[in-house]
Protein backbone atom coordinates (compact mmCIF):
# COMPACT_ATOMS: atom_id res chain seq x y z
CA UNK A 1 0.00 0.00 0.00
CA UNK A 2 1.09 3.74 -0.63
CA UNK A 3 0.99 6.50 1.77
CA UNK A 4 -2.23 7.73 -0.21
CA UNK A 5 -3.66 4.34 0.41
CA UNK A 6 -2.92 3.72 4.33
CA UNK A 7 -4.15 7.18 5.13
CA UNK A 8 -7.87 6.86 2.83
CA UNK A 9 -7.94 3.42 5.15
CA UNK A 10 -7.12 5.34 8.01
CA UNK A 11 -9.97 7.82 7.45
CA UNK A 12 -12.07 5.50 6.20
CA UNK A 13 -11.47 3.34 9.69
CA UNK A 14 -11.85 6.44 12.09
CA UNK A 15 -15.12 7.59 10.31
CA UNK A 16 -16.93 4.42 10.26
CA UNK A 17 -15.97 3.47 13.68
CA UNK A 18 -17.57 6.76 14.64
CA UNK A 19 -20.88 6.32 12.88
CA UNK A 20 -21.37 2.99 13.69
CA UNK A 21 -20.73 3.66 17.65
CA UNK A 22 -24.00 3.66 19.94
CA UNK A 23 -24.71 7.37 20.82
CA UNK A 24 -24.54 6.59 24.49
CA UNK A 25 -21.05 5.82 23.50
CA UNK A 26 -20.11 9.13 21.90
CA UNK A 27 -22.21 12.39 21.68
CA UNK A 28 -23.67 12.58 18.81
CA UNK A 29 -23.06 16.44 18.08
CA UNK A 30 -19.66 15.68 19.12
CA UNK A 31 -19.45 12.91 16.08
CA UNK A 32 -21.25 15.51 13.87
CA UNK A 33 -18.84 18.22 14.47
CA UNK A 34 -15.43 15.82 13.83
CA UNK A 35 -17.13 14.42 10.23
CA UNK A 36 -18.17 17.82 9.58
CA UNK A 37 -14.68 18.88 9.95
CA UNK A 38 -12.80 16.19 8.36
CA UNK A 39 -15.63 16.33 5.61
CA UNK A 40 -14.54 20.09 4.93
CA UNK A 41 -10.77 19.08 3.32
CA UNK A 42 -12.04 16.80 0.93
CA UNK A 43 -14.63 19.31 -0.68
CA UNK A 44 -11.50 21.64 -1.67
CA UNK A 45 -10.09 19.40 -3.41
CA UNK A 46 -10.34 19.80 -7.34
CA UNK A 47 -12.47 17.71 -9.37
CA UNK A 48 -10.09 15.14 -10.20
CA UNK A 49 -8.73 15.45 -6.01
CA UNK A 50 -12.38 14.20 -5.42
CA UNK A 51 -12.28 11.69 -8.10
CA UNK A 52 -8.74 9.80 -6.82
CA UNK A 53 -10.59 10.31 -3.06
CA UNK A 54 -13.39 8.70 -3.99
CA UNK A 55 -11.55 5.88 -5.66
CA UNK A 56 -9.34 5.33 -3.07
CA UNK A 57 -12.17 5.10 -0.37
CA UNK A 58 -14.07 2.47 -2.53
CA UNK A 59 -11.24 0.85 -2.48
CA UNK A 60 -10.76 0.70 1.35
CA UNK A 61 -14.88 -1.32 1.16
CA UNK A 62 -13.28 -3.67 -1.16
CA UNK A 63 -11.03 -4.57 1.96
CA UNK A 64 -13.43 -4.51 4.63
CA UNK A 65 -14.91 -7.99 5.31
CA UNK A 66 -17.34 -6.63 8.12
CA UNK A 67 -20.42 -6.09 5.89
CA UNK A 68 -22.06 -3.39 8.18
CA UNK A 69 -18.57 -1.58 8.13
CA UNK A 70 -18.24 -1.70 4.41
CA UNK A 71 -21.77 -0.40 3.43
CA UNK A 72 -20.51 2.49 5.77
CA UNK A 73 -17.36 2.77 3.39
CA UNK A 74 -18.82 2.75 0.73
CA UNK A 75 -21.63 5.18 1.51
CA UNK A 76 -18.83 7.39 2.61
CA UNK A 77 -17.86 9.21 -0.32
CA UNK A 78 -21.82 10.41 -0.32
CA UNK A 79 -21.47 11.79 3.00
CA UNK A 80 -18.70 13.41 3.03
CA UNK A 81 -19.41 15.13 -0.49
CA UNK A 82 -17.29 14.39 -2.85
CA UNK A 83 -19.05 12.72 -5.62
CA UNK A 84 -19.94 14.23 -8.46
CA UNK A 85 -23.19 16.35 -8.12
CA UNK A 86 -23.53 16.04 -11.99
Amino acid sequence: MNVNQVLARAFASVVVSIDLTDDDDIDPDIATDILELAAAFFRDLSEEGRREATSLILQCAEMEDKPERKRAILELPEAIGILDES
